[in-house]
């Protein structure tokens, strides 16, 4: 396996997984209902595993998207008030220039 293609490796291969799981299932020695029964229970237990899952990764990234935000504005806090202070010495250059020719 190459490091260029691992990914697309693993994704074939959690395919025949699931696919092997599911005839598996199907061809499993328990009656029907049993096997829905089951079926089902996986079901909700991958799907509440899913739910926190996602709820996790939300919040994680809600989190980032605030840390990021918080240092795009101090950034632009910082850059408006070096502009302030470079306005201000220049104007402060021009009234001196001004009143030294007074």
């Amino acid at each position: 396996m190459s490091k260029d293609n691992w990914g697309g490796n693993l994704v074939f291969f959690l395919l025949g997984a699931a696919t092997g799981a599911a005839v598996a299932l199907l061809y499993a020695p328990q009656e029907g209902e049993a096997t829905r029964r089951f079926i089902g229970d996986k079901a909700s237990e991958y799907k509440g595993k899913a739910s926190d899952l996602t709820s996790t990764v939300t919040q994680t990234a809600k989190n980032k998207w605030g840390q990021a935000t918080d240092k795009i504005q101090d950034l632009v806090n910082r850059g408006q008030q070096a502009a302030n202070n470079g306005i201000d010495a220049v104007a402060e250059k021009a009234h001196t220039g001004v009143n030294s020719i007074n």
